[in-house]
């Protein structure tokens, strides 16, 4: 009984770990597109396997431009704090075709040459795209192959917050740019995993320094606690919370309580009319 209900405590939560590894997809295309609406998904959605079924599409090169935008840290959640107003969203919405996983698979290496095929396929020429670091132009009667290098999102839940908004700014201004020199686009937005060398030594920049005083968070103010600033109940000490207290505490308190029920024999009386004093003096 104790272990059934320490299961059953632990299948919510057994449902944020499935998700722990996985990253949001979002593609759409300006025009209608078959290549999106038969998207093959499958039961546990890869990353890799999306990106090759939409290269392996023989409608791929009847696109002029084909956007990849790599957002490393990006997840789910931090598109949801996006508002539905925001231009992004709207971008989104008013596409003739779009498709959005929220949690798809992905390993590092895993993914396909997606640029390189392109080029080869397609003839398509490459344009790398700094968000908000200079002008770009497509040349006539030419195919293109964008990809869009995004700043990484990370640190806490209010900081990622504000970083968004200034990263769908300028993710949504380099797609306006983008609307201006064709009208048949496809969009791959996706995000990747934060190397381990970039979380050990964060190099510093603009996107990446910490706030202003008083823009994110006010030092003196009661609701900066360290909880809003540091991730303290991580995955693995939620699980060994959750493990100590629903399976090894009950079967300690389990054989505490056997023990403690455990009677010692009765002892036996002496026959009636027996004497210790006179068995002692035979």
């Amino acid at each position: 009984m104790v272990a059934r209900a320490a299961l059953l405590a632990l299948i919510p939560f057994t449902g944020v770990l499935a998700f722990s590894n996985t990253i949001p997809f979002v593609a759409w295309s300006s025009q209608s597109s078959d290549l999106l609406n038969n998207l093959s998904l499958g039961a546990r959605p890869n990353h890799g396997a999306l990106l090759e079924s939409i290269v392996s599409n023989g409608d791929i090169c009847l696109y002029d431009a084909v956007v990849v935008v790599d957002h490393p840290g990006l997840r789910s959640s931090d598109l949801r704090t996006l508002q539905p107003s925001c231009r992004l969203s709207q971008i989104i919405k008013d596409a003739p075709s779009a498709r959005q996983l929220p949690h798809v698979e992905r390993s590092l290496g895993s993914s396909p040459d997606i640029i390189g095929f392109l080029m080869s396929r397609c003839g398509s020429l490459v344009v790398n795209v700094n968000p908000g670091s200079g002008e770009w132009i497509l040349e006539t009667d030419k195919k293109h192959v964008l990809t869009v290098s995004m700043p990484p999102v990370e640190g806490s839940t209010r900081y990622r917050k504000t970083m968004m908004v200034e990263h769908e700014s300028l993710l949504s201004s380099e797609l306006d740019k983008l609307a201006d020199f064709t009208s048949n686009h496809l969009v791959i937005y996706s995000g990747s995993h934060i190397p381990l060398e970039r979380r050990q030594f964060p190099p510093l920049s603009e996107y990446d320094s910490p706030p202003e005083a008083g823009v994110l968070y006010d030092a003196t103010s009661p609701k900066a606690g360290i909880l809003q600033n540091y991730q303290l109940l991580t995955p693995g000490l939620i699980t060994s919370l959750l493990v100590v207290f629903f399976i090894l505490i009950p079967v300690v308190m389990l054989g505490i309580n056997a023990l403690a029920s455990i009677q010692s024999p009765l002892r036996s009386e002496a026959p009636k009319g027996y004497s210790a004093q006179e068995k002692k003096a035979q």
